[in-house]
Formats: structure tokens, sequence, C-alpha cells
């Protein structure tokens, strides 16, 4: 015997109306048998199931079922994990629900799968899913993982203000729109290979597990702000965006992050960060990162100077590269900051000396101090001119020097003579045709050893700018 709860239920469905139960069960074969063998609809309507407040018993098995009208199953707490493998559905619909998982192997949805507002207390297991429209779980909370990897979603991926305590997995997922993080808590981000249409929006995430978006491509938007990365801190990495392609990357985690950032062989449109803000906990790698511009100033970080950005990057990357220095220099000519540019490069040769051991290190610092390694010419200028004055008034005072044959010397002059002994490799008979003897002689030969450094540190710097 049909009893009312049935009917009601029955009647409802054939008129495609929605009907609330206030708390009353239902049992899971019942609903089952309506979508998958299905009363015929009243004339004019749609047959569908539009159900709300109700707690399902047993376990709702719609594996391999094509149902055509839309599921609508709101504020309903189930007994056991739904069976939706293969399932090929118009639109799924379970917010605020209540359940201990999903188990949906291959389902399929025509438009949006929401799962709004909703309490999960396992996993949501639902690769490889084909969704036309949006999937969104907005504000819920997943005790276990959500596995979604390798699927295909037409539209968004929405889990602002959801709370996952084990893991989001994405590899290889494809999203026609965007994948958006706002505020949301998880346990770990796992989406190497992803590929969206859109943008990762991760705006006041805390993530305790790391946040892997290794060859992740990314038409819009990679924007991390605000966000708290912790895990697995401090040895690991807390976000990896290795190989990732993206038209604008916005990188600025939290003040509480810890772990390093991996932007390695990363190519970026246009970067933005907070050298200046950035947390002490976060070392971060950067070789092999391309960007075509960057921008100095967003909506709440003001903007930085160039010596912040070197400095940012002396204290933070992991370990001395030249392709960061040599990136950064090329993005700031194309900004028409060419002072700013030769700055960087000043900056990259001082370190790269300075990795070479103690030797290097003392020879990068004369041609840092003489010529900023060829980035700075007019230093050579201003050395040549001090050392040919300061030698010109010394030998003035203490001259004539003794000739090497007397009656044939050129007459004295202190000037030719100490311009002669400074320039190496070129004569104009004035240094071998004097004698100095005592000090006269120690001036020669600093003169002479200044001389050669200058030449070398000239050549040196002029066979860089050839090669830039």
């Amino acid at each position: 015997m049909i009893g009312l709860l049935e009917r009601r239920l029955r009647r409802a469905f054939r008129a495609g109306a929605a009907l609330d139960l206030d708390g009353a069960a239902v049992r899971a074969d019942l609903l089952s048998a309506l979508l998958v063998g299905g009363d015929r609809a009243v004339p004019g309507r749609t047959a569908r199931l539009d159900l709300s407040g109700a707690r399902i018993t047993g376990r709702l098995d719609l594996t391999g079922a094509r149902i055509d009208s839309p599921v609508r199953l709101r504020r309903c707490v189930f007994d056991e994990v739904p069976l939706l493998d293969h399932a090929e559905l118009a639109q799924l619909n379970l917010d605020g629900s209540e359940l201990p998982g999903i188990e949906a192997d291959g389902l399929r949805v025509t438009g949006d799968l929401g799962l709004r507002d909703a309490t999960v207390t396992g996993d949501l297991w639902l690769l490889p899913a084909r969704v036309g429209g949006s999937v969104e779980l907005d504000r819920s909370t997943v005790a276990g993982t959500v596995y979604l990897q390798r699927s295909e979603v037409g539209g968004h991926l929405r889990l602002v203000g959801a709370t996952i305590d084990g893991e989001l997995r994405l590899n290889s997922t494809r999203l026609g729109g965007d994948l958006d993080l706002g505020d949301a808590r998880i346990g770990g981000l796992f989406a190497a290979g992803l590929q969206t249409g859109g943008s990762v929006m991760a705006h006041r995430l805390r993530a305790t597990g790391p946040v892997n978006l290794i060859g992740a491509q990314v038409a819009g938007t990679i924007a991390v702000v605000g966000s708290t990365l912790t895990g697995p801190a401090p040895d690991g990495h807390a976000l990896l965006l290795i190989e990732a392609r993206t038209g604008l990357l916005t990188l600025r985690p939290g003040p509480g992050s810890a772990g390093t950032i991996s932007l390695r062989d990363a190519r970026v449109g246009r970067l933005a960060d907070d050298p200046a803000g950035w947390p002490a906990g976060c070392p971060v790698e950067l070789d092999g990162l391309t960007y075509e511009r960057l921008t100095r100033r967003s909506e709440d970080v003001s903007e930085w100077t160039v010596s912040q950005r070197l400095a940012w990057m002396t204290r933070h990357a992991t370990g001395f590269a030249p392709g960061p220095y040599d990136q950064l220099a090329a993005a700031l000519r194309r900004d028409g900051r060419e002072q700013d540019a030769r700055q960087a490069l000043v900056v990259r040769e001082r370190l790269r000396h300075r990795a070479m051991g103690r030797l290097g290190a003392v020879w990068g610092a004369l041609q840092d101090a003489t010529i900023g390694f060829g980035y700075r010419p007019g230093r050579a200028l201003l050395w040549l001119l001090t050392v040919v004055t300061a030698s010109t008034a010394w030998f003035a005072w203490s001259g004539p020097l003794q000739p090497v044959k007397p009656g044939e010397s050129p007459t004295w002059d202190p000037f030719l003579y100490s311009l002669d002994v400074l320039v190496p490799l070129v004569s104009i008979g004035h240094d071998q045709a004097w004698d100095p003897v005592g000090a006269d002689k120690a001036v020669t030969v600093a003169v002479m050893a200044a001389g050669w450094i200058l030449a070398t540190t000239v050549i040196a710097g002029v066979g860089r700018s050839l090669r830039r």
C-alpha cells in the first residue's frame, strides 16, 4: 500500500514541483525508481525531482543512469554514500546537504554541479568527471579529499569560503572558467598540468599542505594574494609554479607563510609582487623565470624601488644564479629604466664574483670600484684622471728624473711621463727615456700597476657590453 509521503513525492515529481519534507525520511530506492523508471509527467509539465529537507535512508544508487531532468536534493541528510558512477545527469544540486561522501567515477553532468553550504564527512570522488557547466562548493566543509583530477569542467570551479581538511586534487584537469579559492581552507592543492581558460584566484587562501601548480596553463591570472601558505614548512615547498604559464602572476603571500616558493622556468606575461612585504619564511626559486613586464604598484601595495627588489632577491633567492638578474634587467629596459637595469647587472656581477671564492671576490671588488663591471664606464675616466693628476703633481714636485741616455732624452714633461707610464702597450717615448730611483721608482711602479688594472677591467667591461 502506498503511503501518504510516497504519494506526495510522486505527485511533486510528476508535476516538476518542489517538495520540502521538513526532516521526514524517504527511502533511497524510491528516489532511484522515480529517477530511473520515472512516472509520467502531468500533461504540460516536465517531471523532475526537486526535494529538500529530507532524510534519505539507504543508498541512493544511480550507477549508469541517464536522467534528462534536473536532480535537486537540497538540505537533505544522506545515511549512506550516494553512488553515481558513470551516471549522466542534466543537473545535480546538493546545496546544504549532509553526506558521508560521494562516489561518482566517470560522472557526466550537462549543466551545473552544485554542492554549496554542504557538509561531507568523507571523500568526494568525482574523477574523471565531465561537467558542462560549473562545479560549486562554496562554503562547504569536506572532511576528506576532493578528487577531481583528469576532469573537464566547462565553467568555473568555485570553492569560495570552503574548508577541505584533506586535499584538492586537480591534476590534468581542464576548466573553461576560473578556479576560485578565495577565503578557502585546504590541506593542499595538487593541480599539476591544470589548464584553464580563466584565472586561478587564491585570495586569502589558507593551505596547510603544498600548493602544486607545476606546468599549469592559465589563460588569465594566477593571483595568490594575502594567502597563508605553510606546508610543508620550513624545509619543503609551499607553492610550486614550476613551468607554469599565465598572462599575469600576482604573488603576494601573507605574512604567516613559510616554505619555499618555486617559480623555476615559469613564463609570465606580467609579474606583480611585493618585495618590501615578502614574508621572511619564504625563500624563492627564480632561476629560469621569464616575464615581459614588471608591475611596480597595485591596489594595496606601494611602489617598490629597484634597490628594494635587488635586496629581496639577495635575501630570499635560493642560491646565486645570473639568470634572474638578466631577466630583471631586460624587463626594466622594456620599461625604459636603463639606469635601474644597469644597477641590476652590477649586483649580478658582484654576487657572481663573490661566488668564485676569495680571489674572485677581490678581482670583482676591483672591477666594481673602478668601472662598475663595465656598466659604469664614467668611473674609468675618473680613475684615469685621478691617477694622471696625482702622478703629474708628484713628478712636477720631485722631477726631473735622471735621463737614461744624457743628451738624447726628450724635454722633461711630468704629464707626458705619467701618461706614458699609465697607458700600457702604447709608448710615446717618455717612459723609456727616464730612470726613476727611490720614491720616484715606487710611484712609477704604482702608476704602471694602476694602468694595467684599469686596462684589464675596461677590456672586460667592454666585452660584456658587446655581448649584451
